[in-house]
């Protein structure tokens, strides 16, 4: 009882499938900004990629993010709270100065994955929360449960952050991006990542 059975799925049901629309744009926008600005570095490192192995055209793959770079902003904009599009934008920002020069924090292992465990650990799980809590019509009241979630997403999007470069050493000593691995050695984050 309570706030499911009393929920409006009709209603709910196709927001909630707008709403996953417009995170995975957003992932599609930063993954794909990645892959273009990485594209000589993956040649080495993920050759299999799409822009990587010249299956996308650079043009092909800047359409695409563009694209999911302007519906996924506008879709949230136009469907959910100030308070979700603003966290939306934070991310989608981060998302694209994590890639893209100057800014580039993925040069910077500490910028790295603080970026990371910010965008995948904080502000989806908070965002995620907000937006059902907004769609049954429940006030928003900060949860203990919902901020356990969070931090522990943001801790295991750390270690994500700091064990994603292990396979990438030699595309990135080869265009000077400073992870841990590169700076600490595969081996010893691979044994400090088992710890964890």
């Amino acid at each position: 009882p309570g706030a499911i059975a009393d929920a409006q799925w009709g209603v709910m049901l196709p927001r909630a499938v707008v709403g996953m629309a417009a995170l995975l744009l957003g992932n599609a926008f930063i993954v794909g900004i990645n892959q273009i600005s990485d594209r000589d570095i993956d040649v080495l490192n993920k050759p299999f990629l799409p822009v990587a192995s010249g299956e996308m055209s650079e043009k092909a793959a800047w359409v695409a993010v563009l694209t999911a770079g302007i519906v996924g902003p506008s879709i949230v904009y136009n469907f959910f709270p100030t308070l979700l599009f603003k966290l939306y934008m934070l991310g989608w920002g981060l998302g694209a100065i994590y890639s893209v020069p100057p800014f580039r924090t993925k040069r910077n292992p500490l910028l790295a994955g603080l970026t990371i465990a910010t965008v995948r650990g904080f502000l989806l799980n908070f965002g995620v929360y907000y937006a059902v809590k907004d769609a049954i019509g429940a006030p928003f009241a900060w949860s203990p449960k919902v901020a356990f979630v969070a931090r522990f997403m943001t801790v295991f999007a750390t270690v994500i952050a700091v064990t994603k470069d292990l396979p990438d050493v030699e595309g990135d000593k080869a265009y000077n991006i400073s992870t841990f691995a590169t700076k600490v050695g595969v081996p010893r984050i691979a044994k400090g990542a088992t710890i964890c």
